[in-house]
């Protein structure tokens, strides 16, 4: 049964302040209008790197909490706040809200799904214009944010009540759909082959001894701007803006069918942030657990020395973002065992949040002094008993979208840095050859004579 809120603003009750059980299809509502909201889980987009797609993802749809937050015409202060949980997971279907006003009133809606209560209760202190700012409208994901399976997801919408609406073409009620969308990105890795180019590599012992998604976001800003009436099916509010993209740089040299992507998905990050330092939300009201110094991401990878990986992702997010083989778990070449399997089979999801992150260039920094720390998947490998690292820069990852990575090829050795490649140079030697003789003639030596310091010199 579908759980129905009638919510009255201040005109709506000195309008209907004679009827004690005034409802929508009470008389004297002359004037009024109402909007109906219902939700929805947008469908997740799926791109494909290297094979076919794997089977549906469903444990990833729960939502357990959801947050509807409400303004007003050109108020900034928050007009309403309702939130909705359980802990087995919604119904989405069964919830309603209904708000009414007079003729011309414009309502925008921000809805979030699965956020920690007291991130969701800061959010509902925040004017609207700090809701849509860098500092203040951030998510410390690791305060409750960052959950097995209950991704936090974001959905807008925005209507001009009744006949005076520009962008309607009926008079009357509104009813507005909101689609949720996921902010996570999930990985799907079926294989790792080993196929070195150097054949002695083949006979060697090499062990994939783990994988790390680095340089990894702590902070979410889980809304770009406030939709206005014609923008509501637009992923853009949540995600940003959408441009042209170019596949080379492309997680995956991915190619989209309609040319476009998200390029500013969780922008806060796009490039004049240093991701070195932390961000505090106390000054914008946060308190308890909130009011603390996070550090911009998790993972943090960037100038170490060799040898160093560093994993201090908390909790679930150090799950959903590394994964280590143990033993002999991980072998996929054999100094000792000719039929070695050279294919390790992973079959492992992880998850990150995308992040913009500018970059100059679309390969690994190659200096030490020069390294980014734009989010990189990292394999780690031993090989003949040496660790060597394989960072592999994860640009321009969509949003509400699945990764499926069907095999990932070892071609040579790798890095002694998790964070980049030291710039190695080829060279081939020719065919040898012997070069035919020069002529330089001396047409006179004069002996007998002193040099010019007076030294004999016969």
């Amino acid at each position: 049964m579908k759980r129905i809120l009638y919510i009255l603003t201040a005109a709506a009750q000195l309008l209907t302040a004679c009827n004690k059980e005034w409802n929508p299809d009470v008389p004297g509502k002359d004037g009024m209008r109402e909007v109906s909201l219902s939700f929805q889980k947008a469908s997740q987009f799926t791109f494909q790197t290297k094979a076919d797609a794997v089977g549906p993802v469903t444990e990833d749809d729960i939502v357990d909490r959801l947050d509807v937050y409400v303004y007003k015409d050109t108020d900034t202060l928050l007009f309403d706040h309702k939130a909705f949980t359980n802990a087995s997971g919604l119904d989405l279907s069964t919830i309603e809200t209904k708000y009414y006003d007079v003729h011309g009133t414009y309502f925008y809606f921000f809805v979030l799904a699965n956020l920690d209560p007291a991130t969701a209760d800061y959010f509902a202190q925040l004017s609207k214009n700090q809701v849509q700012t860098y500092y203040g409208g951030l998510i410390p994901l690791q305060e409750g944010n960052f959950r097995a399976h209950r991704p936090i997801m974001g959905g807008v919408g925005a209507v001009q009540l009744g006949r005076f609406s520009y962008y309607s073409s009926q008079p009357g009620d509104k009813t507005i759909s909101i689609k949720l969308y996921r902010y996570v990105a999930r990985f799907e890795i079926e294989k790792i082959t080993a196929d070195f180019d150097d054949a002695t590599l083949m006979n060697s012992d090499v062990i994939v001894k783990g994988i790390v998604w680095t340089n990894v976001a702590n902070a979410l800003r889980p809304l770009q701007y406030f939709p206005s009436p014609n923008t509501v099916e637009s992923g853009g509010p949540v995600f940003g803006s959408r441009s042209t993209y170019f596949p080379e740089q492309e997680f995956g040299n991915m190619e989209y069918e309609s040319g476009y992507r998200y390029y500013q998905a969780n922008e806060n990050h796009h490039g004049w942030v240093s991701l070195q330092e932390n961000y505090n939300l106390a000054q914008y009201g946060a308190t308890g657990a909130l009011a603390a110094d996070f550090p911009y991401i998790y993972n943090n990878n960037w100038k170490l020395e060799k040898g160093v990986l560093n994993v201090d992702a908390p909790g679930y997010m150090r799950d959903a973002t590394s994964h280590f083989f143990s033993g002999e778990e991980g072998r996929v070449c054999s100094s000792t065992n000719a039929s070695q399997t050279h294919v390790l089979n992973v079959n492992r999801e992880f998850y990150i949040m995308p992040i913009a992150r500018n970059s100059w260039s679309s390969e690994v920094c190659t200096v030490f002094n020069s390294q980014d720390d734009t989010m990189k998947m990292v394999i780690v490998v031993e090989i003949n008993g040496k660790t060597y690292y394989y960072p592999y820069r994860v640009l321009y990852v969509q949003p509400n979208s699945r990764y499926l990575v069907h095999n990932i090829t070892l071609k040579g050795l790798g890095s002694e840095y998790s964070n980049f490649y030291v710039k190695k140079y080829g060279a081939e030697l020719n065919a040898l050859s012997i070069e035919g003789w020069q002529d330089l003639e001396v047409d006179n030596i004069d002996l007998g004579y002193k040099d010019y310091a007076g030294t004999e010199i016969y």
